[in-house]
């Protein structure tokens, strides 16, 4: 029998119980801190393991790992679907005898259908094709602060599809929604955030600009744009409704497929010479390492969304811009300015206020309104 769905409130509180605290609002502030830190921690985990394993593969032959870490994540994804198909194995037990007929059910969920994934993982591949694309237009720097306003664009689209998550007014037009949005605290919040990570950035000091650079900003702000779409749909799709080991099968459906597509493509590039890679020399242990911190990430990220709203999972990914920042100077002993250390203390200033919010809400909430009418007084 599937439980109810939950929606965060409850699911904050479901864990604030479960870990030996009351559901009251300086308890679930916990649990909630702890998914947001863990989002972001898994994040800097993929990105720091995944340029170390670049950084050696260069240094070997001079060639880029990325196609064969792209893969080998998508291919990783496919282990989370273990808890659902073992969940369905100890309902079967004792039961009817699982054939082979049978067998494909237990990749299966009511909690959605099986257009379902290929839709996602479309908009996720034009994505990662609109970001790497820019790469060839743009310095890392610019694009990274151009992809990084994405919370913006999250925070409108939420505006618009999910006014109660941000505090928007449901009557009120969709332009209207997102200028009220954008005037409240949580738009303080992400306005914050966005010019964090462009002082971080520092674009104005980009080398090597061109007059290809406008094609390169249209691309990256396509990337930002499919990143939101892609959460924000996610949310209006399955609201509250997927439980965790839900959340694992719909990724390993899109890993399966993605894994298939990219070989395909990667075997033929390999053997037609267009990409060339010395399989002997690659780093296997970092390529596994990345791609199952990438596994827990994207899981993180769609359960994050699946409970809480797509801008505080969206604010929990930039924190981890100051995080890589500082781990930079703590390992490879990196020098920042006083201009990027200016944008850490924005980003994490934003961070504070945002999860100071969460907990002025559920105190409100506690009080005895309605979540949606205390986000509506904030």
């Amino acid at each position: 029998m599937s439980s109810a769905p939950m929606d965060a409130d409850d699911f904050y509180a479901h864990m604030a119980l479960k870990c030996g605290g009351s559901a009251n609002t300086s308890c679930r502030s916990m649990p909630r801190l702890v998914l947001v830190l863990s989002v972001s921690i898994s994040w800097v985990g993929v990105a720091q393991i995944a340029r170390l394993a670049e950084k050696q593969t260069e240094l070997a032959h001079h060639s880029s790992i990325v196609p064969l870490m792209t893969c080998a994540n998508a291919a990783m994804w496919m282990v989370l679907c273990v808890p659902h198909v073992a969940g369905k194995v100890r309902e079967r037990r004792g039961g009817a005898e699982v054939t082979d007929g049978r067998v494909f059910d237990l990749f299966r969920s009511h909690k959605f259908q099986l257009r379902q994934p290929p839709q996602f993982l479309a908009i996720a591949l034009t994505t990662n094709f609109c970001y790497i694309a820019a790469l060839h237009f743009l310095p890392a720097s610019l694009n990274t602060a151009i992809f990084c306003t994405n919370p913006i664009f999250t925070f409108l689209l939420s505006a618009s599809w999910l006014p109660a998550d941000v505090g928007a007014a449901t009557s009120s037009k969709a332009l209207g929604r997102c200028f009220a949005a954008l005037c409240s605290r949580s738009g303080v919040h992400v306005v914050l955030s966005v010019a964090g990570v462009v002082l971080i950035a520092e674009p104005w000091d980009a080398a090597g600009a061109s007059h290809h650079r406008l094609s390169g900003v249209v691309l990256s702000l396509l990337a930002a744009l499919g990143t939101s779409l892609y959460q924000v749909y996610f949310k209006v799709t399955f609201g509250n409704d997927l439980r965790p080991e839900d959340v694992g099968l719909f990724l390993a459906h899109m890993g399966a497929l993605g894994s298939t597509l990219l070989s395909a493509v990667l075997v033929a590039t390999l053997a037609t010479g267009v990409y060339h890679l010395q399989l002997a020399s690659v780093p296997w242990g970092l390529v596994g390492a990345t791609a199952a911190a990438s596994a827990l990430f994207n899981f993180l990220i769609k359960f994050g969304i699946s409970v809480d709203s797509p801008v505080a999972i969206s604010l929990a990914t930039q924190i981890g811009i100051p995080l890589n920042l500082l781990l930079d100077v703590a390992v490879v002993h990196a020098n920042i300015d006083g201009t990027q250390a200016l944008g850490a203390l924005l980003m994490l200033a934003s961070f504070t206020m945002q999860q100071q919010r969460g907990k002025t809400v559920a105190a409100r909430s506690d009080r005895g309104g309605r979540l949606e009418e205390a986000l509506l007084e904030d």
